[in-house]
């Protein structure tokens, strides 16, 4: 048994109530409330460890999340990626580089070793990651390189350079991109204040 603040409560507990009832026992006047305070407390101490594993809080688990979580941030950071899906206006071209963290989490995070082992963190990552899927293949759909491939755009080099106004299927692929990524910025900040608060950063 790990020495935590939670276990040493507990084991005074016990203690206490030990000699409360010890001390009707012994004053021939036994009571029944200190024996029952006895048994919860006793219960309290080997039966916790299961219960906070069933909810997620285990020693170990805690550990797994916090690693996975760790690796969720360089995979997937709020710089440059979300700062560009929360700030930039997609009717603008922007660097391939700041997007590519999206695609590369919606292309390996659907696999078994990227599951946490805390049911709600798993059910926030499951729900992030359709969400991050569907805003990776808006992307791929609605733009393409320019600039020599370094920059991509909804906006083509070639529909560019027979100048004159933006085409609507320019304006409405934009309209998409920025629509699509003021939705999914909530959800992905949401997950991270979930993480922290379950896994106490």
């Amino acid at each position: 048994m790990r020495i935590t603040v939670e276990n040493i409560i507990v084991v005074l507990s016990l203690i206490l109530f030990e000699a409360w009832f010890l001390s009707g026992y012994f004053s021939s006047n036994p009571e029944y409330e200190p024996a029952i305070g006895f048994l919860v407390s006793l219960g309290a101490l080997f039966g916790k460890e299961k219960v906070k594993e069933k909810l997620g809080f285990g020693g170990e688990k805690n550990s797994h999340d916090l690693a996975l979580f760790e690796e969720f941030q360089q995979v997937f950071p709020v710089e440059p990626t979300l700062r560009l899906l929360k700030e930039t206006d997609f009717g603008n071209s922007f660097p391939k580089s700041s997007i590519q963290p999206l695609y590369n989490f919606a292309a390996t995070w659907d696999t078994v070793e990227k599951e946490f082992l805390n049911k709600k963190l798993e059910r926030e990552r499951k729900s992030l990651y359709v969400a991050a899927r569907d805003l990776a293949m808006e992307f791929a759909r609605e733009t393409v390189p320019v600039d020599s491939g370094d920059f991509i755009s909804v906006y083509p080099d070639n529909v560019r350079d027979q100048g004159g106004p933006r085409p609507q299927h320019v304006l409405d692929s934009a309209k998409i991109l920025n629509d699509k990524s003021s939705e999914f910025t909530p959800k992905y900040e949401s997950f991270i204040r979930t993480c922290k608060a379950a896994l106490k950063q």
